[in-house]
């Protein structure tokens, strides 16, 4: 943003009236209440599903380390026998939580009154185990199969029925793995943690059909409790929650400890290299990629009650009922009584009464939605209580507020408690806060107080609560009434008021927005918007709830919300040119009169303090351009680097950056900044102990008195969790490769550029041969090595810039690169099957012998590219056909 200003001084006070702006929004977003330990601990049994072992390791961990404890729960875990089922322990009470299978959501889907807390395992370990190996599910043909009755294991044979001539025959599980090894049946349900291991000690063969190379995968060892006690005890559920994933953190580094502590404390049927085997394996399930240990999704979970209606277990009827968000435990959905309950019930859609022209807060959009911190606010109540909030798209504030004042709105969604508004509104604590200023001209001096306005014209919104505030603190202000802040700067433009009054967040988003110069901040009121919800008297119950959903917003929510609408950029402006101006001039009135002397010194400590609260607020460094040295650090830096100051100081800028800044860039910033002009963009940091950062970067080259860049100064705005959340929507977990969503956000564009650029565009899809058999032969764990190793080799052949490589699904990948000519890139490909033949990975199934890829490609000059449909149709087509020619090859013609 950019506003002009006279003197570094009022850049300063617009600065530090945004400071304090970020520092009140944290203080209003603070929680009203601190958890602390209860006292007396509450007891909570838990049931598993099998003998004691490492598959229950979070829970073990939570007690042994006092998890639960701290947190004022007294947890016990429950010994499983055969015939044991979980849910009944559940909602029969004989258990409070139970650990079960995937199979517990068509439980729930048939009515059993339970929710499911977390979920252990991000995948199902549940294979089976084959005496021999099993490429096509043809194969079960008339085979008998042992199991538990898994959702997993029903899902598979369920796909197997329909190809084979035979019936699959199921068998109850006796338990015992001898029935497999003597042959007793054909396939035996089992667990990858657990049998896999027992039966190589032994040396006995086997095979591995793992239901996820068929399409057929869930959730593993889901933690749920019964309704009625999470709807008594939500507060309890919650924090057994968190210390359980705590509990999962602590046992995935210290595997060695706990598989001590389960054998001392516990029935253990195995052995102590069993478990430890065990314990490796396990850490794959629980903390796959980077989805957070517990989480559940809805989709994920409509996708296995899918299945569960595929085999039979639910009926069509109970699947279209299903809702997935209900099935989750959700602490903030108990806080609610039977009467607020039943009125959301009966009020799905609940009427707004906002603001359509008051930006960032609440505006409609040229699309015609409602958008804003309080949209963004409202639509994040919305998804806790289960209804819709409807904004008003047309009514103006004056007049919203006369339908209010009716009765015909019955909520604010952010207005101040104004005397007025208090007659017929009941208001929340505040949820926003920003201060009341003065905006005028460059000419104008800066405004100590709003009583030195006497006789001045003002510009105000008409029924905003500045309007009201001037109106009955300052009659003799002579009040100029406008319809929007826009209206409101220009009036101050146009000379039709002198100054304009009202949020400083609104003008500095309107400023950004119009592009509206020679304004700036000259006066701070004592008064504040404290902006909070209002709700009509006469509906108490509707207060109270959106009361409660107020306070259940977190820390993290509203500060996202804020950091979304608020930049802090006028920072980009403040240079050492601007200070030194503001010295010359000072010192000018300095030898005039000797009172301006007092108060330059007095505005000049106040700078200085407000320098360094903004420094602090952006993790701002001063650069030498010489030798790309730190020259001065804000502690806030130190901390988000975790550098010490002097270790920065001995430091270069760009050690700092991660590879992915490549020395063009840097070249392209450097020679930006070194021509006197600002840069801005995302930027990767490498922190002390080496995990990365993300920050939105400023760098604004400051000039001496010989107009020579000497120095830089580098601002930031942290948005690693935005760039965190951004990388795990279009990131795959395992390999670490870009998805298939990523790709079909992209390809468009990439085939747009390149007949913009008129160049060609190659593209290249690759399939690992005979996968599968590895899956079988080797187990999913060493599937995935697989998968990780070839995806290596993809990335390192593929790393440029223009480069994309993308896992699709499964064992088949596909790149988007350049290249000068169609032979080139085939000769490029050739090499690249070259490399994945030399990572000499066994794969018996193999012509070669090892692990080998078929590639089918396209290469298209500008001119005859046409869209990314029909490229797909291309590459897949041809790679079916390298695959029906012997694999391990080319293929770029049809």
């Amino acid at each position: 943003m950019e506003i002009n200003v006279p003197s570094a001084f009022n850049s300063l006070r617009t600065l530090v009236l945004l400071a304090s702006l970020f520092f009140s929004m944290s203080g209003h977003a603070a929680s009203q209440a601190e958890i602390s330990p209860n006292v007396s601990e509450n007891p909570l049994t838990v049931q598993v599903n099998w003998n004691h072992q490492f598959q229950f390791a979070g829970f073990y961990a939570a007690i042994k380390q006092g998890y639960y404890q701290e947190v004022g729960l007294d947890v016990s875990m429950k010994n499983w026998k055969p015939g044991i089922r979980v849910v009944d322990e559940v909602v029969s009470g004989r258990a409070d939580i139970g650990i079960g299978y995937s199979s517990m959501i068509a439980d729930y889907a048939k009515g059993v009154p339970i929710k499911l807390i977390m979920s252990s395992f991000q995948f199902s370990p549940m294979v089976l185990l084959s005496h021999q190996p099993i490429n096509d599910l043809a194969e079960l043909d008339g085979k008998t199969v042992m199991h538990y009755g898994n959702l997993q294991i029903l899902g598979l044979i369920n796909k197997a029925q329909n190809l084979v001539k035979n019936p699959v025959i199921s068998v109850d599980s006796s338990g015992n793995l001898e029935d497999f090894i003597l042959h007793k049946v054909d396939l035996y349900g089992a667990y990858t943690t657990n049998e896999p291991f027992r039966l190589k000690q032994r040396n006995k063969a086997f095979f591995i059909v793992d239901p996820k190379s068929f399409g057929v995968q869930s959730y593993g060892d889901l933690v749920v409790t019964s309704e009625a006690l999470a709807a008594k005890h939500p507060e309890q559920i919650q924090k057994f929650k968190a210390a359980t994933i705590k509990g999962w953190r602590y046992a995935i580094h210290h595997q060695t400890e706990m598989v001590d502590y389960i054998m001392q404390h516990y029935p253990v049927v195995k052995s102590r290299e069993a478990l430890l085997n065990e314990a490796k394996v396990t850490t794959h399930y629980v903390q796959s990629g980077q989805v957070p240990i517990g989480k559940v999704e809805p989709a994920k979970l409509m996708a296995t009650a899918a299945e569960a209606k595929e085999v039979g277990l639910i009926s069509q009827k109970e699947f279209n009922r299903l809702n997935m968000k209900q099935f989750i435990f959700n602490a903030s959905q108990y806080a609610y009584t039977e009467e607020e309950s039943a009125y959301l019930a009966a009020h799905p859609v609940i009427k707004l009464a906002n603001d359509i022209d008051w930006e960032p807060f609440e505006f409609i959009d040229k699309k015609g939605q409602y958008r804003g911190i309080a949209s963004d606010y409202f639509a994040l109540l919305g998804q806790k209580l289960g209804v819709r909030f409807e904004a008003q798209k047309t009514l103006g504030w004056a007049e919203v507020l006369s339908k209010t004042r009716a009765g015909q709105l019955e909520v604010f969604s952010c207005a101040v408690a104004t005397p007025e508004r208090e007659q017929y509104m009941r208001f929340t604590k505040p949820y926003l806060s920003f201060p009341m200023v003065l905006v005028g001209r460059k000419n104008v001096s800066f405004i100590e107080s709003y009583d030195a306005l006497k006789g001045q014209k003002v510009a105000v919104v008409n029924g905003y609560w500045s309007h009201e505030t001037l109106k009955q603190h300052y009659p003799s202000i002579e009040l100029v009434i406008v319809d929007s802040v826009k209206e409101g700067l220009e009036a101050v433009m146009d000379g039709r008021a002198s100054l304009y009054s009202g949020n400083l967040g609104a003008i500095n988003y309107a400023i950004h927005k119009y592009g509206i110069i020679g304004l700036h901040v000259v006066g701070q009121s004592n008064h504040r918007f404290e902006l909070a919800i209002g709700v009509t008297k006469d509906n108490p119950v509707l207060f109270n709830i959106l009361r409660k959903g107020l306070d259940s917003i977190t820390d993290e929510e509203r500060q996202q919300i804020f950091n979304k609408w608020i930049k802090l950029e006028v920072v980009n402006k403040l240079d050492r040119k601007q200070l030194i101006e503001v010295g010359g001039i000072s010192l000018a009135i300095i030898l005039t009169l000797t009172f301006f002397l007092l108060m330059f010194r007095y505005q000049k400590n106040r700078q200085q303090a407000y320098i360094e609260k903004i420094h602090e607020l952006t993790y701002a460094t001063l650069i030498n351009m010489q030798t790309l040295k730190f020259e001065w650090v804000s502690d806030a830096f130190t901390r988000l680097s975790g550098y010490s100051r002097e270790e920065l100081k001995e430091m270069q800028y760009l050690d700092l950056a991660t590879e992915t800044l490549s020395k063009e860039e840097q070249e392209a910033i450097l020679k930006q900044v070194n021509a006197g002009q600002s840069w801005k963009g995302e930027m990767e940091g490498r922190a002390n102990d080496g995990h990365s950062y993300w920050v939105e970067l400023t760098l604004t080259p400051v000039l001496d008195v010989m107009g020579h860049i000497q120095q830089v100064w580098a601002t930031r705005v942290d948005i690693t969790d935005r760039k965190r959340n951004e990388q795990l929507s279009i990131t795959d977990d395992l390999t670490g490769l870009y998805n298939r969503r990523y790709f079909n956000q992209i390809i468009e564009r990439e085939i747009n550029r390149a007949k913009r650029e008129h160049r060609s565009l190659a593209v290249a899809m690759m399939d690992i041969d005979f996968f599968k058999t590895i899956n079988d032969t080797y187990g999913h764990q060493e599937g995935d090595q697989v998968l990780k190793q070839v995806a290596d080799v993809l990335e390192t052949s593929f790393h440029r810039a223009t480069d994309f490589v993308f896992r699709m699904g499964g064992e088949e990948f596909l790149v988007i690169s350049w290249f000068k000519s169609e032979a080139e890139f085939q000769s490029y490909l050739e090499q690249l099957c070259f490399k994945v033949k030399s990572l000499g990975i066994e794969n018996a199934a193999s012509t070669e012998g090892v692990l080998t890829i078929s590639v089918g490609a396209i290469y298209c000059d500008s001119d005859a590219l046409t869209n990314s449909e029909e490229l797909y149709k291309t590459v897949d087509r041809r790679l079916y056909q390298a695959k029906q020619t012997g694999r391990n090859k080319v293929v770029m013609t049809d």
